[in-house]
């Protein structure tokens, strides 16, 4: 699972700085199953959690990480801005608003950075699930998984087609929407053993079958002018959970992905970003964009990885001391 998530990081990764063209926005389709994944494996897992009795401290982890990656992208911004000779006091304005407030909390919107709102949205369902746990009623969360699917789909990228219009898409990119789902997709899979029910080559044809519809469906809204921004196809859930099991049942052995996955691959999501405006800013100047954006995500994630080994070994020199 470890390796699954060192490919989740780098897939996410080529969302954000995706390879160009047309067979870039069609990759980028299919990499949309990354942060659904990152979800189902927190489900996956918390039958060991609420075992070890860990359900708070992993709460308290996430939320100390929220305040962490917020505080680092609030001074990153900053010193954009100190760098871009822009008004500091007017950018902080502008994120402390009563608008970005209220979607921080009630949307997972981090005003800061907007790949931050997967913090916000594990946090919620990680409490939600705990507090459901309470009452013994964690079933209703399951019931409603296939609802909220079809709200995110009705009013995220088949908006266009419906209602011939687009909604804000983190009215359904959050936790409520993203989050509960795929982590209940992910409990019950734990929980009732899927997986050993699966056949493995059954799943590899159903892998192909899944990844070609989604770039069927891609290819359909491009075409008739109705693709929205939310990024989720039908397609996605289904290419999810068929990968997710696959690479359960595949019991792939691989050190060095796996120790990228276990290790790295929270705050590689986390920093990508920072990389992504480092390199673009001085390929830029180089005049090396032409020949950059074809391997861009390739070296992002490296950059990344490499700085947090790096960092990581610093603290350890440091600790040693």
């Amino acid at each position: 699972m470890d390796i699954l998530k060192a490919i989740c990081a780098f897939l996410i990764v080529c969302i954000h700085v995706p390879f160009p063209g047309r067979v870039g926005a069609y990759f980028t389709a299919l990499t949309r199953i990354a942060v659904p994944v990152f979800f189902m494996i927190t489900g996956y897992f918390y039958s060991d959690t609420v075992a070890r009795h860990k359900e708070k401290q992993q709460i308290e982890k996430i939320f100390y990480l929220i305040v962490e990656a917020n505080i680092l992208f609030f001074i990153w911004n900053i010193a954009l801005n100190v760098l871009r000779r822009e008004n500091i006091v007017a950018y902080i304005r502008s994120i402390f608003t009563g608008k970005n407030i209220i979607e921080f909390l009630a949307l997972n919107e981090s005003p800061l950075a907007g790949h931050l709102w997967y913090l916000g949205a594990i946090l919620y369902v990680l409490v939600i699930v705990l507090l459901m746990d309470e009452f013994n009623c964690r079933k209703i969360l399951c019931c409603l998984t296939l609802v909220l699917l079809i709200v995110d789909l009705v009013f995220g990228k088949y908006s266009l087609l419906i209602f011939h219009r687009e909604f804000p898409y983190i009215l359904v990119r959050n936790f409520l929407c993203v989050g509960i789902p795929y982590f209940c997709i992910g409990n019950l899979i734990r929980e009732k053993r899927y997986s050993e029910k699966w056949n493995k080559k059954v799943l590899q044809i159903l892998i192909v079958a899944f990844a070609i519809t989604t770039l069927a469906e891609r290819f359909a809204l491009v075409n008739a002018g109705l693709n929205a921004t939310r990024d989720h196809y039908i397609s996605t859930t289904f290419l999810a959970i068929c990968l997710f099991v696959y690479i359960l049942k595949s019991n792939w052995h691989n050190k060095g992905l796996a120790m990228i996955g276990r290790k790295y691959s929270t705050w590689l999501y986390i920093i990508h970003p920072i990389f992504i405006t480092v390199f673009s800013t001085v390929v830029g100047k180089l005049g090396l964009k032409s020949i950059y954006r074809y391997v861009a995500p390739i070296v992002v994630y490296c950059a990344t990885l490499v700085f947090l080994i790096i960092l990581q070994k610093v603290k350890i020199a440091m600790k040693s001391k």
